[in-house]
């Protein structure tokens, strides 16, 4: 029988930490597997690499490549996080299903980097390949 695809996992996960650092209780994210196209949006951000051959200068090469973990992470979790209950001050959710990638970074932008953290943690248990190579 030929491969028949299933629904990516999800899982639900209690944000002990951020309940633990802001005397809250409940606070949750659910989580899910990427899939391919998911994988590719994320590989696109190491996609951008310059080689530089100055001239005049033999054998000189200069390689550029942009990088920065905090995006990363928001990327991350733009493309697998699909609940939340955070709440904004006025006690509306924060996180809203349908969000275009620029509300979703400014409702991310607005996270106590702890909690950006401890969701982002959640995205690598779902997504074990994401973790660094030698990670646990």
């Amino acid at each position: 029988m030929a491969l028949r695809l299933s629904a990516p996992i999800e899982k639900d996960f209690p944000l002990e930490k951020t309940d633990a650092l802001f005397g809250t209780e409940g606070t949750r994210v659910r989580i899910r597997q990427a899939t391919q196209a998911q994988h590719e949006r994320r590989a696109s951000l190491f996609a951008t690499l310059i080689r530089e051959y100055p001239e005049g200068e033999a054998n000189s090469v200069r390689y550029v490549q942009r990088f920065s973990l905090p995006e990363l992470m928001r990327i991350e979790a733009f493309l697998t996080l699909i609940d939340s209950n955070i709440e904004d001050e006025a006690s509306r959710p924060l996180f809203q299903e349908g969000m275009s990638e620029t509300q979703f970074s400014r409702a991310w932008g607005r996270l106590p980097p702890a909690v950006a953290t401890e969701i982002h943690d959640r995205v690598l248990e779902v997504n074990p390949d994401w973790r660094p190579e030698g990670e646990a």
